[in-house]
């Protein structure tokens, strides 16, 4: 049997090395996921997709109805509002339709980001915008009024836009 040498007996690391270590990386792991910010990029798609499905639901409303959708993008909001008049009487192309309030068209399911309320609204999260053109339509056939770009935007993030075509009216 050979007795043990001295530099064998240094070879390892001690308890404190150890847990110093982990400590520190411990540290580094939570400095490191405070700076990545998954929320706001979930919390974007989800607005995103929220608007895309309520401009489809509203064309394919405006052909079932047969009736003038219009659309209203307002800052952080997007509303749907229908004519109260067929199409017959206020035009295919929708010139001279009545959109009031009353007549709100009801989504399948009212949006939690903006309180519930009538049904008809979809609201960006906080932070984020729907930007585009403020307004246009949906006539009968399922076409809309004007070719549009519509961007759901947060902060730091680069938007993702949804394209209304004109005769057409599909939503992409």
């Amino acid at each position: 049997m050979q007795p043990r040498s001295p530099l064998r007996a240094a070879a390892g690391f001690t308890m404190i090395e150890l847990v110093m270590t982990i400590v520190i990386v411990g540290i580094l792991a939570v400095v490191a996921m405070g700076r990545l910010d998954f929320t706001s990029v979930f919390q974007q798609r989800g607005v995103y997709d929220k608007v895309k499905a309520g401009l489809e639901f509203a064309r394919k409303a405006a052909v079932a109805k047969r009736r003038c959708v219009q659309v209203t993008v307002n800052g952080g909001t997007v509303s749907f509002l229908y004519d109260s008049n067929s199409p017959e009487t206020a035009g295919v192309n929708c010139v001279g339709s009545s959109f009031t309030a009353a007549n709100y068209l009801t989504l399948p399911a009212p949006d939690k980001d903006c309180g519930g309320g009538n049904g008809n609204v979809i609201c960006s999260h906080s932070g984020g915008t729907i930007t585009g053109t403020t307004t246009f339509s949906f006539d009968a056939t399922g076409g809309a009024s004007a070719a549009t770009t519509l961007s759901v935007t947060s902060p730091g993030l680069s938007a993702d836009t949804i394209t209304v075509e004109s005769q057409t009216g599909y939503v992409h």
